[in-house]
């Protein structure tokens, strides 16, 4: 195999897993472990899509990088177990096709970690375009996924359903902010949502999305929270594709103006516990970043 081939075995789409990137591949994959609030910022030139690669047990933090110029992506792909992602922005609107910025799962039953990071400018819009951060069908462990904040993207903020049909394992999804994505902003098959924040203030379309999207088997938590959609979608969608999937609402504030806010589909089910409203509030939790600069302050 060739090193370019090499390479682009490392950009996972989202729909071919491990399919070929049309784009130029720019560098080799880099881990780094700058200390304190330093930074490292890699700028990606035009037409380019950076692929990183972060293997078992590695570290990837302190990292900004730079794509404004025209053409240009990042594609962090973190497929393995017990390995972290943390203190990572990416700054500029990128060009990423049907890629995802984030590709992360713990295919060694093991616990992998992302926190906080920025990718709050988004990607220029294609029909089903970029994804924030997508999990593949066999992560089989725990992915934890602290103080993120996505805006802005072409497809799901966070496309995390994948393992329900395969791997089996879970995600937890705490202390996020998602904005104006198309599809849904958190979409899971099991696991938690709590203390996150989904926001749809975009009047066009293709930048509305779901609250939370639950996929089979479920259960998907969903604690503390707040669907700001403003009546342009669901809060709240159990089920897909036939299968029945289940969630929990427990202390959260969600929207209902979208044809009652919520639905259940093929035999799905959504329990609303105690301490709910449908006053929700936009506004970025607590510690997470706001801007590129709070990543690293």
């Amino acid at each position: 195999m060739t090193s370019r081939e090499q390479r682009e075995a490392t950009g996972v789409s989202r729909r071919s897993y491990l399919g070929a990137v049309g784009l130029t591949l720019a560098g080799a994959p880099m881990v780094t472990a700058a200390s304190g609030g330093e930074r490292e910022t890699v700028t990606v030139p035009e037409e380019t899509r950076e692929i990183v690669r972060v293997d078992d047990g590695e570290t990837l933090e302190n990292v900004e990088y730079d794509a404004t110029a025209s053409g240009a992506g990042v594609s962090i792909v973190a497929i393995g177990t017990a390995w972290t992602i943390r203190n990572v922005a990416v700054r500029g609107r990128v060009e990423m096709g049907d890629n995802s910025a984030f590709s992360v799962g713990d295919t060694g039953g093991g616990t992998s970690r992302v926190e906080n990071v920025w990718l709050g400018d988004g990607d220029e819009y294609q029909q089903k375009g970029a994804t924030g951060f997508w999990t593949p069908p066999d992560h089989d462990g725990r992915l934890e996924i602290e103080r993120v904040n996505v805006q802005d993207l072409s497809d799901n903020a966070f496309y995390c359903s994948p393992p329900g049909n395969e791997g089996g394992g879970t995600v937890s999804i705490r202390d996020c902010y998602a904005a104006n994505c198309h599809v849904s902003h958190y979409r899971l098959a099991e696991g938690t949502v709590e203390n996150c924040v989904a926001s749809v203030t975009d009047s066009r379309p293709y930048r509305q999305g779901r609250g939370v999207w639950a996929w089979a088997p479920g259960t998907v938590e969903v604690v503390d929270s707040e669907m700001d959609m403003n009546g342009h979608h669901y809060s709240f969608r159990a089920g897909a594709n036939g299968d029945a999937s289940e969630m929990t609402i427990t202390d959260t504030e969600w929207d209902d103006g979208f044809n009652g806010g919520w639905t259940e589909q093929s035999g799905s089910t959504i329990d609303f516990e105690t301490g709910n409203g449908t006053d929700p509030r936009q506004r970025v939790p607590d510690a997470c970043p706001e801007s590129v600069d709070d990543v690293f302050a």
